[in-house]
């Protein structure tokens, strides 16, 4: 079963158009596919490597325990792929630094041979949106636009956690009128956050939002900063973007 982020992913415009461009500028090399698993399986049927690519193996680490020497492809383990005579790899891994660190430093494969599928366009956004899943954001967000229907919000946390949130999670039924970090304390006049006005925390007051919206994955202590330090003498509440159990609460405060 591949996860949520492929789905997300692999759905976009944007990877579509990138695949096939990369395709295209691979198919007359001698390439080793990198990744045999469901994952490889549902973009084969979607793009067709086997028929566009001049593909001469498939590598991943499940055949050092067993190859099927009647497959398709043939496969070989990745300590194989040094002593093959090929002008590219292509990492269909969703996650590939680790393929990538094991291709460049242990195999010393130079990086101009390497291609990736998966390109980050966010760093460590795979494993944000992964995160997000993880702790229900896609049930939790309605809910919270429903509740804060006709409220002024404002998001606190310009990090690439929201940049993420922003990029695979719909926010424009919230009514967010900015985004405030300490690194915006001194900010540009008219500066903007992935298209939000950036606030001081110290401007936020000014702007009587009804709610403020933590958008770190780690909040409370924020929360805390926010009523102590800015907030006094306002009916402004602040709540986490997304919300984490009890336990997972517990965890994180006695570790």
């Amino acid at each position: 079963m591949v996860s949520k982020y492929f789905e997300l992913k692999t759905s976009t415009d944007n990877f579509k158009q990138e695949t096939n461009e990369l395709i295209e500028k691979l198919k007359d090399k001698k390439v080793i596919l990198y990744g045999a698993g469901q994952g490889y399986e549902v973009l084969e049927k979607e793009y067709n490597f086997k028929n566009k690519l001049g593909i001469i193996a498939i590598a991943d680490k499940k055949f050092e325990k067993k190859i099927n020497k009647n497959a398709d492809l043939r496969e070989i383990q990745p300590n194989q792929i040094k002593n093959e005579n090929f002008d590219a790899i292509l990492v269909t891994n969703e996650q590939p630094n680790g393929v990538m660190r094991y291709l460049l430093n242990t195999l010393e494969i130079s990086p101009d041979k390497i291609y990736c599928i998966f390109k980050e366009e966010i760093k460590e956004e795979a494993l944000n949106v992964l995160y997000l899943y993880r702790h229900k954001f896609d049930k939790t967000l309605p809910k919270l636009v429903k509740k804060l229907k006709n409220k002024k919000v404002v998001l606190y946390g310009a990090g690439l956690y929201l940049k993420t949130i922003l990029k695979y999670f719909d926010l424009s039924k919230l009514d967010i009128i900015g985004v405030s970090d300490k690194k915006f304390e001194k900010h540009e006049e008219g500066e903007t956050f992935c298209g939000y006005k950036v606030l001081a925390p110290d401007e936020i007051k000014a702007l009587r939002p009804d709610y403020i919206l933590v958008s770190t994955k780690f909040y409370i202590s924020i929360i805390e900063e926010m009523y102590t330090n800015f907030l006094i003498g306002t009916k402004i509440k602040v709540k986490p973007l997304v919300m984490k159990s009890f336990l997972t609460l517990l965890k994180e405060i006695w570790t």
